[in-house]
């Protein structure tokens, strides 16, 4: 492929500053590869010709140039994913949509608002908190991540349990498909019983069916007052239980998290935290409640001691004011930060039935122990929806590729566990490139065969994030 020459033709479509070639002298070599790639380390990236357009027609003009001349595309986003859905390796033409950040709309009676994919999900958080409103979809990555990707993947989060996913909350979409057309799909009503409703197939897609560029997002009031409770528990049974112990007060649960001693670890080495109790535990769990007044906060108090009185934890603390809420939130989300920023891992994002979990990871332990002998084991998750990230860390005398080998010859064995209790092999992160191979193990032949179909009608040249899910 002529790279120049795509250069040169993409700037007369839509501005010459908006296309970049590698090593054109625009652009730092180590940060031009980081928009061909996300939080994985198994594909280095490999791409020449990156391009950041600034509204949907602009979209709409490199995806149609890259239709009439065959030319793969990578969407781009804010990089965060673990499944390899944003790698280039195959010299595509990736697309920042990093400068298309803006509100385009806000409608005060509907309670939406109108906003361009490339905006920063944070962003989005304040946006609806300046009107008044509360964006509920939040996690970890919220400071970098981009709401098109959050859209692309159906980002869960940590207040599942409460909001759902973010599935839940896009009235709309505009989304460029694989030949370069643009469909709206309506977000300015609430019922709209007209057929097929297809944003619905674009939600998770991660980009092999379009490139979404603007939604409509439906927003809600903000909860009055937040409490978080902190809790050591002994045994990983134990904490089922102090989930349905939840049930038995009428008390809005937001988040329901749990992680382990080493995740804990890595948090205070990585941040610099204190311990969150005097005596360690094998376990942590963090609930978030919403409070709305005086009987609510009694109610939290009886939380705790219905389940100290039950013996189910060896320790527990309210949080007291918000600066402590976000002390015991940083147990919780500095994980995934604290492990790939020091260490090589592979990421399992499962999801399973509650009623099956425990017998799940009694089975899961005994293989890891088998198959994974001197690896440590990094696990945490949104227990109350079901969801667990299993990190498998590499030892500093192997080499990755030595790693990942080892790794991918036991997944399929994990893979079998999940679905022998009904589970997922993949709960919010999404395929990608890294779990592709594995997809069988959560659809079947008819339902692969069918999303091959959906995949041809909307991209029939196959150019959209190639080799990504199927």
């Amino acid at each position: 492929m002529d790279f120049t020459k795509t250069k040169i033709e993409l700037g007369k479509l839509i501005g010459e500053k908006k296309v970049i070639q590698k090593n054109d002298g625009t652009m730092d070599e180590s940060l031009f590869n980081s928009y061909g790639t996300d939080r994985t380390k198994v594909y280095p990236p490999n791409y020449q010709v990156l391009v950041f357009p600034e509204s949907t027609d602009d979209v709409a003009n490199v995806v149609s140039y890259a239709y009439q001349n065959g030319i793969p595309i990578v969407p781009s986003g804010g990089r965060t994913g673990y499944a390899g859905g944003a790698v280039a390796k195959d010299e595509e033409i990736v697309i920042s949509l990093s400068k298309m950040n803006q509100v385009l709309d806000f409608d005060p009676f509907l309670g939406t608002l109108q906003i361009q994919a490339g905006m920063i999900t944070k962003n989005l958080h304040k946006e609806a908190e300046e009107r008044g409103f509360y964006f509920p979809v939040d996690f970890a990555a919220t400071g970098s991540s981009h709401i098109g990707g959050n859209i692309a993947t159906n980002a869960g989060g940590v207040r599942v349990v409460r909001y759902g996913l973010i599935r839940d909350w896009v009235l709309g979409l505009t989304v460029v498909t694989g030949k370069g057309e643009v469909f709206r799909f309506n977000g300015e009503i609430l019922k709209n019983n007209t057929g097929y409703d297809l944003k619905h197939l674009f939600i998770g897609s991660e980009g092999t069916l379009g490139i979404i560029t603007e939604a409509v997002v439906k927003l809600t009031k903000p909860p009055k007052d937040i409490r978080v409770i902190f809790l050591a528990v002994p045994e990983y049974k134990n904490i089922l239980e102090i989930f349905k112990e939840t049930h038995n007060f009428d008390l809005p649960l937001l988040a329901f998290e749990f992680l382990t001693d080493y995740c804990l670890e890595k948090v205070k080495e990585h941040l610099g935290v204190p311990d969150p109790f005097q005596s360690p535990s094998k376990y942590y769990v963090l609930m978030e409640f919403e409070v709305n007044n005086e009987t609510d906060e009694e109610k939290l108090y009886s939380i705790l001691e219905s389940i100290t009185e039950k013996e189910l934890i060896s320790d527990g603390s309210i949080a007291q004011n918000s600066r402590q809420n976000e002390t015991f939130w940083k147990y919780r989300e500095g994980i995934s930060e604290s492990l790939s920023l020091a260490y090589t891992v592979h990421k399992n994002d499962i999801s399973l039935p509650l009623r099956n979990m425990e017998a799940f990871l009694d089975e899961m332990s005994a293989l890891l122990s088998s198959q994974y002998q001197g690896f440590a084991i990094a696990l945490f998750g949104h227990i109350g929806d079901g969801n667990l990230h299993l990190n498998i860390v590499k030892p500093k005398e192997l080499s990755d590729s030595d790693f990942f080998k080892q790794c991918k010859q036991v997944d399929p064995d994990m893979f079998q566990l999940i679905q022998k209790y009904k589970g997922s092999i993949s709960a919010e992160h999404g395929i990608g490139l890294l779990k592709k191979d594995y997809l069988g193990f959560s659809r079947s032949q008819g339902e692969l065969d069918t999303m091959r179909a959906i995949k041809a009608a909307f991209d029939p040249k196959g150019i959209l994030n190639p080799g990504k899910v199927l």
